[in-house]
């Protein structure tokens, strides 16, 4: 009788020790993108919106998820990235949650190397798990580590409802405090289209738009073109990433894409006070700015146009109806092309802006998007 019932006991016992199962996962699909890590490093989740079944970092993009463990069972996780990331420890207990759960810490990112990641390349994730006493092992990924200049902005999943947008990482290459700023900034003054940059203060537009126009003129003098190249060298089927220049790298370059001389005048336009946008449409960006400190009066710039400079202007006056004379009268002409331009655009889009759901029209208002937590990258 006692050998019979030993048996089931013998069994239970079995079932009880039985390994939890357990999956490395780094999203989104095996890619690193240093520019998303970077941008998010100071972006607080609300504690309303938290998952139950996550432990660590909520918005955290390597992670295990981990079945079959018991609830309040123990658990260490450790993950390294060599080169970038030595050693990221999560020690905690499984919540008791129907299903998987994700243990997530944060990674201890070397910064500066990711900033410095000008090409991409593979790289290896290393995955250490501990449960209930019991160790589960090593497993080892290899990834995607892509280029700093690469923005991740859409991941277009089979199933609609999970698609994620990710255009407010645009609003992370504006950098307002690049040093390159403050000699553009120098340069507009010496120009002599103004004497000082107020932002808001003459509570006038019209003082608003000569001071944007003073930084078209430098950026036109410095012979920036239009250069139409977006592409990444690591395209993927379900993640949708673009090409982006730093702010030196386009002055540096004395080209641009729709993207980079959007980003470009925003940081400059930021660092004086005056609100920009970041304005999308299918395929294409331009930059938007308020004309007044509320913002309930808006302009718009094709930026692309900058190196559209004609050599007769349309009208031989500054925004205020002062004439400036000589290459900056036909500078000007060319602002007031690309502003209408960028209006034109504005309103073909029309209610297009209105539709959440719209990932290819989009308005990033980049005072929003730092107070959410993104952060411009710096190198």
């Amino acid at each position: 009788m006692l050998i019979r019932l030993c048996l089931p006991l013998f069994l239970i016992s079995n079932v009880a020790l039985a390994d939890p199962q357990w999956q490395p996962l780094v999203d989104p699909y095996n890619q690193v993108f240093p520019s998303l890590e970077i941008a998010t490093a100071m972006l607080v989740l609300d504690p309303a919106d938290a998952d139950d079944a996550v432990v660590g970092d909520q918005q955290g993009l390597i992670y295990v998820d981990l079945s079959g463990a018991r609830a309040g069972a123990a658990f260490e996780l450790i993950i390294r990235i060599p080169g970038l990331a030595p050693e990221s420890r999560l020690t905690g207990r499984v919540p008791a949650v129907e299903g998987a759960v994700s243990l997530a810490p944060t990674i201890g990112w070397d910064y500066q190397a990711l900033a410095a990641i000008k090409q991409p390349r593979p790289t290896s994730v290393e995955f250490e798990l501990k449960v209930d006493g019991r160790d589960l092992g090593k497993r080892t990924l290899r990834v995607r580590l892509r280029s700093i200049n690469d923005a991740l902005y859409y991941i277009d999943e089979e199933n609609d409802d999970e698609d994620l947008d990710f255009n407010w990482l645009f609003a992370a290459y504006v950098n307002e405090d690049h040093p390159a700023v403050d000699l553009i900034l120098k340069e507009a003054l010496d120009s002599g289209v103004v004497d000082s940059f107020s932002g808001y203060q003459a509570e006038d537009s019209d003082e608003v738009l000569k001071q944007v126009y003073a930084i078209w003129h430098v950026l036109q003098q410095r012979g920036i073109r239009y250069s139409s190249i977006t592409r990444t060298a690591n395209e993927h089927t379900h993640v949708m990433s673009q090409h982006v220049r730093f702010i030196d790298e386009s002055l540096a370059m004395t080209q641009a894409n729709c993207v980079d001389g959007s980003v470009l005048m925003a940081s400059v336009l930021r660092k004086i006070d005056i609100a920009p946008s970041l304005v999308l449409v299918p395929g294409h960006m331009f930059l938007g700015f308020a004309l007044d400190e509320a913002g309930t009066e808006m302009a718009y710039l094709e930026t692309t146009m900058l190196g559209d400079v004609p050599k007769k202007a349309k009208r031989l006056a500054a925004p205020g109806r002062v004439s400036l004379g000589g290459d900056v009268d036909a500078s000007l002409a060319s602002f007031e092309a690309a502003m209408e331009e960028g209006q034109r655009q504005m309103d073909e889009a029309g209610a297009a802006f209105t539709d959440e759901n719209d990932f290819e029209h989009q308005i990033i208002d980049i005072q929003a998007a730092r107070e959410y937590g993104v952060m411009p990258i710096t190198r």
